[in-house]
């Protein structure tokens, strides 16, 4: 194995996963999915324990729907060392390199309420328990597994952040769980965190408590860069700054924004997701964000195209999306003024941005093409494994 696949801890134990590799080495192993037709087609219809519903722009979402009732029914089932040997799957290198282990194991769909029997696997890197009926207590026995690189846990009931930290774990996605906050969040080499579809409407549970100028005791991840919140009740932004300056990738699809304040505060963003919200004005976008290049407003509330004149300081821009807002004017109408503006621009909406040379080959205008509505927004932050 070459050293990207192998790493040796201090008592000689070797995985193929190394904690120390970067964020993208370890998102080669992801398939990256982008939201189509706004359905998150993470849900599969008439799924037990979800059900769908209308957006205000009639959109299918899901939700949780079993009753209290429910839930207290739910009986424990365990896992068995039988069935988790079962879901062992990619062998690595462990020990001093003359010995194999399995590193990854896949136990989802199952309805189970108890785990620990995993801990047994001790140089397990990815862990796959989504689908299950796990909540926080049985989830936290991972912290006894001292490799874990990706945990998955989606569709579980995971009400709390507040895991047991884990020195190498740098993704965790906690899709439709029942988390309210980020508070309890204290992973010190996670880099990549999904919340989306929880009950998410303040990132601290108690704000006022917990801030101290520009820190908040109530969370401890220094190198998260990608965040997906989307489908939460999150109503403003202005607490991110404490979650981690190093965001570079947010996904705030179909909250309740209405203001864009602390923005200013996100001086590494590249990717801002702000589809399906409730903003009217562009106040708050400064060229502080000197590195954002994607940014995605469609289906929000904006009616005057003078709002986007507030767009002019991104001058790293390349893809803006403005799509299925109230302007009175038709798209192309629209598109136009925003070149005028942003000549930099790429990419408008589903269209695309070309210079046009004259014949002498001096660089000429910009040029926009529109490709109508068969492309895909990119408002969704999930990752699915190979």
């Amino acid at each position: 194995m070459s050293d990207s696949e192998n790493y040796k801890s201090d008592d000689g134990i070797q995985s193929e996963f190394n904690p120390n590799v970067t964020y993208q080495d370890v998102l080669d192993n992801y398939n990256y999915e982008g939201e189509s037709d706004g359905k998150y087609e993470y849900f599969a219809e008439g799924e037990e324990g979800f059900e769908a519903y209308e957006d205000r722009n009639k959109k299918v979402r899901y939700q949780w729907s079993r009753s209290i009732l429910e839930e207290d029914a739910l009986t424990d089932n365990v896992l068995t060392a039988d069935e988790a040997g079962k879901c062992l799957s990619r062998i690595g290198q462990v020990g001093c390199g003359l010995l194999y282990a399995y590193i990854q194991i896949d136990v989802d769909h199952r309805n189970l309420t108890d785990i620990e029997v995993i801990t047994k696997f001790r140089c397990l890197s990815l862990v796959n328990v989504s689908h299950n009926d796990l909540d926080l207590t049985a989830l936290d026995v991972l912290r006894d597994l001292d490799y874990v690189v990706v945990l998955r846990a989606d569709r579980n009931r995971v009400d709390s952040l507040c895991l047991s930290s884990m020195a190498y774990l740098q993704v965790l996605t906690l899709n439709s769980n029942r988390v309210s906050s980020l508070s309890g969040l204290k992973q010190p080499s996670l880099e990549c965190l999904e919340l989306n579809d929880n009950v998410i409407s303040h990132l601290i549970q108690n704000p006022d408590e917990n801030f101290d100028g520009e820190y908040c005791s109530e969370i401890d991840c220094p190198n998260l860069s990608t965040l997906a919140l989307s489908r939460n009740a999150l109503e403003t932004i202005e607490q991110f700054m404490f979650v981690s300056i190093k965001l570079r990738v947010l996904y705030l699809s179909y909250n309740k924004i209405d203001k864009l304040k602390g923005l200013e505060h996100l001086s590494n963003l590249s990717h801002l997701h702000l589809r399906g919200n409730q903003i009217s004005s562009l106040d708050g976008f400064t060229d502080n964000l000197k590195h954002l290049s994607y940014l995605n407003l469609r289906e929000n509330l904006l009616h005057d195209t003078d709002e986007l004149t507030k767009l002019v300081c991104l001058k790293s821009l390349k893809t803006l999306v403005v799509s299925h807002n109230s302007f009175r004017k038709n798209p192309r109408s629209i598109a136009k003024k925003v070149l005028k503006l942003l000549p930099w621009l790429e990419r408008i909406d589903k269209g695309t941005v070309s210079t046009v040379q004259s014949d002498n080959g001096v660089k000429g205008s910009q040029v926009y093409s529109d490709s109508g509505e068969s492309g895909q927004d990119e408002d969704e932050g999930s990752y699915e494994e190979k």
